[in-house]
């Protein structure tokens, strides 16, 4: 007893870290969101399932996060199998490879893609010299909830990858080769052995997809400016020069923690009843 007491001591200096920068500041928010007019109100959280601005950047966060960790998840889990299964030194230098996206800042691969598929973007100029591809119709994508969607996962995919990576390093190969021996079909070897194996770290990777998707702000914030109506932006749009809601943007952002969080959790619950 003596020795599990020790080891709750040591997590005091962690619990201390989380409570000072993390939930006090989150306590100090919702706090906010409920005063309205001088007064405690829930008028802030009324809006945004009354105010149509609201709710559809709920929902269009929601489409957005959805699209963007259901195909990162499937395409990074492929990547990552090639990644995983090449010789050591091209093996080294591709996760450097990948790892290079996650080190910008949102601002800077929000203007990345402006450059190279803008209108006068440098993709976008070789396609309309070679293939006589109109500029403007091409690069107009790019400015809409899809150019999102190809941004996004621009630093998605490497997450995945880097998750995944990981994942088949650990796998038990002999469970596939055991099955292999059996009989097994491909379907049923990717349906019985190695879904099971991998989906804890394919969860962990879609989840984190999730999160990232719907709190990411620079990237959205540098291709459509206020034009495309997602949570972060309009929370953004609450706390400008033009318009101070602070309030409301503190409601805002504790609907977007609750929802991420929600979601996060029914997707665990739902992948450990199919486990079991």
């Amino acid at each position: 007893m003596e020795r599990r007491g020790w080891k709750f001591l040591l997590l005091l200096p962690l619990a201390a870290v989380l409570g000072v920068f993390l939930v006090l500041p989150l306590l100090f928010v919702l706090f906010d969101s409920f005063w309205a007019a001088g007064r405690l109100s829930a008028a802030n959280y009324l809006l945004v399932f009354r105010k149509g601005l609201y709710s559809e950047a709920l929902r269009t966060s929601l489409a957005l996060s959805v699209s963007t960790a259901f195909i990162g998840a499937a395409l990074g889990l492929p990547l990552s199998y090639l990644v995983h299964r090449s010789r050591a030194p091209w093996r080294d230098l591709l996760l450097a490879i990948t790892a290079v996206p996650l080190t910008f800042s949102g601002l800077v691969i929000g203007f990345a893609f402006i450059v190279l598929l803008g209108t006068s973007g440098f993709i976008t100029m070789l396609l309309e010299r070679f293939f006589g591809i109109n500029p403007l119709e091409f690069s107009a994508f790019l400015f809409t909830w899809k150019g999102l969607v190809v941004a996004y996962l621009y630093f998605l995919i490497p997450r995945m990858i880097l998750t995944m990576v990981a994942a088949w390093s650990n796998a038990d190969w002999s469970q596939v080769e055991a099955a292999m021996s059996l009989g097994a079909s491909f379907p049923t070897i990717l349906v019985k052995v190695l879904f099971p194996m991998l989906g804890p770290s394919l969860l962990a990777g879609s989840s984190l997809l999730f999160a990232v998707s719907m709190g990411a702000f620079g990237t959205a914030f540098a291709l459509t400016g206020t034009a495309v109506k997602i949570l972060p932006l309009v929370i953004y749009n609450q706390i400008s020069d033009v318009t101070v809601e602070v309030s409301r943007a503190n409601a805002l952002a504790i609907v977007l923690t609750v929802v991420t969080t929600l979601v996060i959790v029914l997707y665990e619950r739902s992948f450990a009843r199919k486990q079991a």
